[in-house]
């Protein structure tokens, strides 16, 4: 047997804390004179039984509001003040509807919330017994005895349907808004019910939710393959908290003073659809506030593998469908310098219609490396499809070496020349390229040889203020952009 409480219908209180400023606030519910009243002046209702009614409006009597501000991941802290209004003893059980509101039943986390909220009141060790297979907690009350309730409501569900642009935030179909605004719309966090051993509700908290903005801490955009799962770590610096670091949704402590990567894995969507949620991090050990908030967007793009070589340019086929109405697109590129797209203005795209795209690459570091395209409705300013470009970009064939010296500092770059022959026995015109149009730049950009004959390509390096050295390719192109030849200069600046 128990050995603790009780409760009171109509004299139920509720002790909250308003977030901006410490303390308490009491809230008085319905009197036993207003309760007599309202059912001596009650009148049933169509298509309902006087008892249906009856029973309503004693729960309504019994039912105490309590409003709260809360943002994504923050507890709000509050106590319930609960009376037994009986001469004997009850034991209550106290059942809970949603997840997100919850009796603190552990005395450490209970006074860890009474001194981070200056909550004055009693605490009492071991208040609550705990069954498994029980509805919720039970507590002991002695006759007419009044305790205090400890509850935590903590959310870690956002709705963002593009409230992005609006800067509001949604849950549960409320909108988000500052709290001093009477318009926001409100919605219930849940109810705790009271429940005495005959079963029959003795008080109940409805919990009232007005939710506010979040902080955004840090922002991550990341791009993958459709239909795939992304694996991604973030590292975290290191922490010199004793208590250490948690991360929500994946709750794994990280140990004090070392590095710590989280890792993300989110199942893959058809392009171009776009995930956007949110990481917690937490550094005390009772969650109540998170240290961080990061905002991760994955958007998912059709995969298109290319294999290529630096300097020369590729070409690719892309098809864009059409969907049900006319639209009125416009491609574009992350890397315009290194991807063209045909047509490059904006064209009609009939509904159920087949459009070719050309791309035409010429990049000029060897690697792999992801690049994307876009196709918008330029009306409607919508992402129609997006694909992810998987270069795979090799290095050429190096037909000659050469080693430059270039001086440090001074008000001048330095000259060099080198000679390139016409392969071929007709005119030729060619192009030169460089990898590194910074540091080095061409007398002229395009010549016209004849077959057989040579001719001399002057080069200027930029100047430099510090010591080091450069590898830069030179490249010999035809007016198609096909690589003839390419040269390796190694600048050393000293």
């Amino acid at each position: 047997h128990m050995h603790r409480r009780n409760i009171q219908t109509p004299c139920t209180k509720i002790l909250g804390r308003p977030r901006h400023e410490p303390g308490v606030v009491w809230l008085q519910c319905k009197s036993e004179v207003r309760m007599a009243r309202d059912l001596h002046q009650f009148k049933p209702s169509e298509g309902r039984s006087k008892a249906e009614d009856i029973a309503n409006m004693l729960s309504q009597a019994i039912t105490t509001q309590h409003l709260l501000y809360a943002s994504l991941g923050s507890a709000e802290y509050m106590e319930f003040v609960l009376k037994n209004p009986f001469n004997v003893p009850q034991t209550v059980t106290i059942h809970n509807d949603d997840p997100e509101l919850s009796v603190i039943t552990n005395t450490e986390e209970w006074r860890y919330f009474k001194a981070l909220t200056r909550t004055p009141t009693a605490l009492e060790e071991n208040m609550f017994h705990l069954e498994e297979g029980a509805p919720g907690p039970r507590v002991y009350l002695r006759p007419k005895e009044s305790i205090h309730i400890p509850l935590k409501y903590q959310s870690f569900l956002c709705d963002h349907t593009m409230a992005l642009q609006a800067k509001v935030c949604r849950k549960k179909g409320s909108v988000h808004g500052p709290k001093h605004k009477s318009s926001s719309v409100k919605h219930s966090g849940g109810n705790v019910t009271f429940r005495a051993e005959d079963g029959k509700p003795m008080a109940i908290c409805q919990v009232n939710v007005e939710p506010t903005p979040h902080v955004v801490d840090q922002t991550f955009r990341l791009y993958h393959p459709e239909l795939c799962f992304l694996k991604k770590a973030i590292r975290l610096p290191p922490w010199h908290d004793p208590t250490g670091c948690t991360c929500y949704p994946s709750n794994v402590l990280l140990v004090p003073g070392e590095p710590q990567d989280v890792y993300l894995k989110v199942p893959g969507s058809p392009s171009p659809h776009i995930k956007m949620f949110f990481v917690m991090v937490f550094t005390d050990k009772w969650m109540a506030a998170p240290s961080q908030i990061w905002q991760v967007y994955v958007h998912f793009l059709e995969r298109v593998d290319i294999s290529c070589v630096t300097g020369q340019r590729s070409c690719q086929s892309l098809v864009l469908r059409g969907k049900q109405a006319v639209r009125k697109v416009k491609c574009f590129s992350s890397h315009p310098r290194e991807i063209e797209v045909d047509p490059a203005g904006v064209f009609v795209l009939p509904p159920a219609a087949v459009q070719e795209l050309q791309l035409k690459m010429q990049p000029w570091q060897a690697g792999s490396r992801f690049l994307y395209v876009n196709a918008v409705d330029v009306e409607q300013q919508r992402l129609v499809t997006a694909w992810l470009l998987c270069l795979n970009v090799h290095r050429p064939v190096l037909s000659k070496a050469f080693e430059v010296c270039v001086p440090v500092g001074g008000g001048r770059g330095s000259s060099r020349k080198i000679t390139y022959t016409n392969p071929y026995t007709s005119s030729r015109t060619f192009l030169l390229r460089s990898d590194h149009p910074d540091l080095l730049q061409f007398k002229e950009d395009k010549f016209q040889i004849g077959g057989g004959e040579s001719y001399t390509i002057g080069l200027r390096f930029a100047l430099s203020q510090s010591p080091g050295s450069a590898e830069i390719l030179v490249y010999v192109n035809n007016l198609e952009e096909k690589t003839e030849e390419t040269f390796c200069v190694k600048v050393n600046y000293s």
